[in-house]
């Protein structure tokens, strides 16, 4: 008896230690690796075997049994990402069984799904889209719901204005990709009130008639741009994915130049072969097509280029879109070199082979034991893994060096991530807010209104043996933008150390996008994003706490003056800052 009673207890208690094991990420990944063992085992077959798809509802129904455990409900409460697990398993399951024949299963698998105005608007475009779900939808529990959804998301995502590409659009659709603009904008944009001076609707019938006026999609698409460009915003703007279009305005010889004390120079040259031919870095470009650089620049590329700042459109003019044009035209570009010996050249603007391979990180240990990682993208995480993988050898440094002077951006939370291992505290990633409107509000006279401050999450040290302690310095430029400008106002929060370099873009915000006639695309800043103490710095840029600048003197030798300015701030002798490269 007393031997039971002792397993018993111990099997009791392993079981009870188990339990508390569980954590909501361990749950989540569960389930996400079952989703995809069932994407596994069904294939990408347009017709898959139906012992395939048996298996996978099989596989999907113990999912759905494994969530409605009681620990598991218990966490899902907890975590956001665990809790829309069942709704995702509920519709991977609606999908299999409408692919077996079985409408009744697949409309109970919705209906168990469709249960709040939530999942409602979140799942019923894709049901809407799922062919294997089209007789499921019809079902008297679903379709007065799906039908109710689509209603009301018709009114501001209808797919009647998102019309393809015609060499010369229709007036009506130039008009109605026009007033999307308008409204899109008039609704939603966060800055209003840094334009005193515009009268929004005003400007709207001034472009109306320009926009009847054009005679090609192409005359309307730079109207559009033009149009945006009023509001001063770097992250509200117009552009083109693809098509015949972006072939007339997009491509660009595989270099890029920027501009440096007023003169433009050649930054990168991206295809091997153009620097065979004496097209290397540090060349100044001095005529396009005939025309003086800046001449050239201001007539034909930055009336179209929506900034936040002075910085942020000359980084637009410069860099990304000085030599961008019509596919099938080459550009005929006047180079000098340190001599002042000039040469011409004619490039075209598509053809080449394989481009010389981008890396956006890059992890240097400098002279003086510093660190030095460049991060030229947030898009991925590619720079946070990067420097995780490297911790061991970064923590024993005396210093660090965090590059984003060309990073455009991405996600913030790359960027955060990595701010985590400077500090052993809880930190805020700065404050915001957007509009708030209301019908019966504007009814009673109410106006443009905004929700109160918010703070934004609160982001956890990366835990010990993960803190670095030493010195840091950013270098930033007027090309670090968006998220890129998230992780400085986060820092100078975390009061970690210098800015170095010049003022940053200043534009960042949740950007909403939406498709206008013709196969173009705008999007609309929605976002107020300020430091944590809820200091502007939209429309300004983040300040460097040591000002630097680049020269051409001293990149035509192959120097960083920025680098080298960070590298002295950090107490470096100067004999090795003379040895800050630029690379």
């Amino acid at each position: 008896m007393k031997l039971l009673l002792f397993v018993l207890l111990v099997f009791g208690s392993a079981a009870a230690q188990a339990q508390a094991l569980l954590t909501a990420d361990a749950a989540y990944d569960y389930l996400q690796n079952q989703r995809a063992r069932v994407r596994a085992v069904v294939g990408k077959a347009e017709n898959p075997p139906t012992d395939s798809l048996q298996k996978g509802v099989r596989l999907l129904q113990a999912a759905l049994g494994y969530y409605q455990r009681p620990e598991v409900v218990a966490l899902a409460k907890t975590s956001e990402s665990l809790f829309y697990r069942k709704s995702d398993i509920l519709f991977d399951l609606a999908v299999l069984q409408g692919r077996l024949g079985q409408p009744a299963a697949a409309a109970a698998s919705l209906q168990q799904l469709l249960v709040s105005p939530e999942e409602q608007e979140v799942y019923t475009p894709w049901i809407l889209k799922q062919p294997a779900l089209a007789v499921a939808r019809q079902d008297p529990s679903i379709k007065p719901i799906v039908d109710k959804v689509s209603a009301l998301s018709n009114v501001f995502d209808s797919p009647a204005l998102a019309t393809p590409y015609q060499p010369n659009l229709p007036t009506a659709e130039k008009v109605a990709g026009l007033s999307k603009l308008w409204e899109e904008a008039k609704y939603n944009f966060a800055y209003f009130d840094h334009l005193p001076g515009l009268d929004w609707d005003k400007l709207y019938l001034e472009y109306l008639s320009k926009v009847q006026a054009t005679t090609s999609t192409l005359g309307y698409f730079r109207l559009l741009q033009q149009f945006y460009v009023q509001l001063h915003d770097g992250h509200t703007n117009v552009w083109v994915n693809s098509g015949p279009l972006l072939d007339s305005v997009g491509a660009r010889p595989p270099l890029r130049p920027h501009l440096v004390e007023g003169r433009v120079l050649v930054r990168d040259v991206q295809y091997d072969s153009l620097r065979r031919t004496g097209i290397v870095p540090g060349l100044e470009i001095v005529q396009i097509d005939g025309l003086p650089v800046k001449t050239y620049a201001e007539r034909y590329v930055r009336p179209y280029q929506a900034g936040s700042t002075t910085q942020n459109v000359d980084v637009q003019t410069y860099i990304y879109n000085l030599l961008r044009g019509p596919k099938n035209r080459p550009v005929r570009l006047t180079f000098r070199d340190a001599r002042g010996h000039e040469f011409t050249r004619v490039l075209p603007r598509r053809g080449y082979g394989k481009y010389t391979p981008y890396v956006p990180v890059r992890l240097r240990f400098l002279p003086g034991n510093v660190a030095y990682i460049r991060v030229d993208e947030f898009e991925t995480d590619a720079g946070f893994k990067r420097f995780v993988a490297a911790f061991d050898s970064i923590k024993n440094t005396a210093g660090l060096i965090i590059d984003l002077r060309q990073n455009g951006g991405g996600n913030s939370g790359n960027g955060y991530n990595i701010l985590s291992y400077l500090t052993d505290k809880p930190y805020s990633a700065g404050t915001y807010q957007s509009r708030t409107y209301s019908a019966v509000g504007r009814a009673r006279g109410a106006g443009v209104r905004f929700e109160s401050l918010y703070a934004a999450d609160r982001w956890q040290p990366a835990g010990a043996g993960k803190l670095y302690t030493k010195p840091v310095a950013v270098l930033i430029s007027g090309e670090t933008f968006s998220a890129a400008e998230d992780f400085c106002s986060a820092y100078v929060g975390l009061k970690r150390g210098a800015l170095v370099g010049e003022p940053t873009g200043g534009s960042t915000g949740q950007p909403f996008a939406f498709a206008v006639p013709g196969g173009i695309m705008a999007r609309v800043c929605t976002k107020r994003d300020a430091y944590p103490d809820g200091t502007e710095w939209n429309g300004i840029g983040i300040q460097p706490t040591v000002l630097a600048h680049p020269t051409v003197a001293a990149l035509q030798a192959g120097q960083d003056p920025v680098l080298a300015a960070a590298l002295r701030h950090l107490g470096v002798s100067t004999k090795a800052t003379k040895l800050a490269k630029a690379k």
